[in-house]
């Protein structure tokens, strides 16, 4: 998560700050904007599998964090959303896995 977070840092202030936001999308936001989804879609299958020994309540609330994050993430390959957020919603979770406030 933390290299996936870096990768959408590296393109993120580029893109967030552009006037047209669909002329601002290259390959490297494209690729980081992937990888963060592919991640996305493992932790939630993960959530969602049987074996899984997190509580019901906090499995539900991070499958609704990982369908945002794909929402967010399609907005921002649409040109109408901005890559902060994604970034913001990773380090809360690494922050929070590591006991970080």
């Amino acid at each position: 998560m933390s290299r996936i977070t870096n990768k959408l840092s590296k393109v993120q202030a580029d893109f967030d700050k552009a006037d047209n936001l669909k002329q601002a999308i290259t390959a490297d936001v494209r690729e980081a904007i992937y990888e963060n989804q592919q991640l996305w879609i493992t932790v939630k299958a993960d959530l969602m599998a049987d074996g899984n020994q997190l509580s019901a309540q906090l499995r539900a609330d991070l499958i609704s964090l990982a369908m945002w994050v794909d929402r967010q993430s399609d907005a921002v390959l649409g040109g109408e959303g901005r890559i902060a957020p994604l970034i913001e919603v990773n380090q809360n979770i690494m922050n929070g896995l590591s006991g970080k406030k």
